[in-house]
């Protein structure tokens, strides 16, 4: 996959294979976004599906779609992903942007991560068994009421209430259950606290707020 390289300004410098952009520590652009439900105010995090990435990572509960823009894409074009990762076909318009996250973080030898992060909000009036997941790239979803979302990634709570849709063979599987401290990505809690970040910006969104929502 060809990628678009970038200055540490976002200025567009180049074309790379995404493998040597991360082995070599290449500035490039990511899509991302939260989906939120305004009706139920639940969240959505994704589970990915084993060897999507190139080094060992453990089974954490990731934002609902994250992604790289291929080579020529627009910002809106991000859309794709969601399409890919839930089977959901959403027009950018539909999206809340929140701004750029610009960031790096070594996750493995050989793997840094340079990325302008173009990160969003995604109103989805759906309930779980409705989200189809059609593609690969996801083994599942879990869904957390946003309030406990944020006691959670607060550290003001340990554990919280969850429900869970996991692949099963061919079919998908309901489960109720807990989500953890631990089963957070722990860069995510710490250093900028992005999981409280977003979190609160879908509150602030939820309560008629539209501007300066990320920061």
């Amino acid at each position: 996959m060809l990628i678009d390289i970038y200055d540490d300004r976002n200025k567009h410098l180049s074309v790379e294979d995404k493998k040597v952009a991360h082995e070599r520590g290449l500035w490039h652009r990511t899509f991302l976004c939260l989906a939120l439900n305004p009706r139920t105010r639940t969240v959505l995090l994704q589970k990915k599906a084993p060897g999507r990435v190139h080094f060992a990572r453990p089974d954490y509960a990731d934002f609902t779609v994250g992604g790289h823009y291929e080579t020529g894409e627009r910002i809106e074009d991000g859309v794709r992903e969601i399409a890919e990762e839930l089977g959901l076909n959403i027009s950018y318009t539909e999206l809340q942007p929140l701004g750029i996250r610009q960031t790096v973080v070594s996750l493995a030898p050989g793997w840094i991560e340079r990325e302008f992060q173009y990160w969003h909000l995604l109103p989805l009036d759906a309930s779980l068994e409705e989200v189809p997941l059609d593609g690969a790239e996801v083994s599942g979803l879990v869904q957390v009421d946003l309030q406990d979302a944020i006691t959670l990634a607060a550290g003001d709570r340990d554990v919280v209430p969850a429900r869970y849709m996991v692949r099963s063979g061919d079919g998908r599987e309901f489960l109720d259950g807990e989500l953890g401290r631990d089963d957070l990505i722990p860069g995510y809690l710490d250093v900028d606290r992005l999981y409280l970040r977003l979190f609160i910006a879908a509150d602030r969104y939820l309560q008629g707020a539209r501007k300066h929502l990320f920061w």
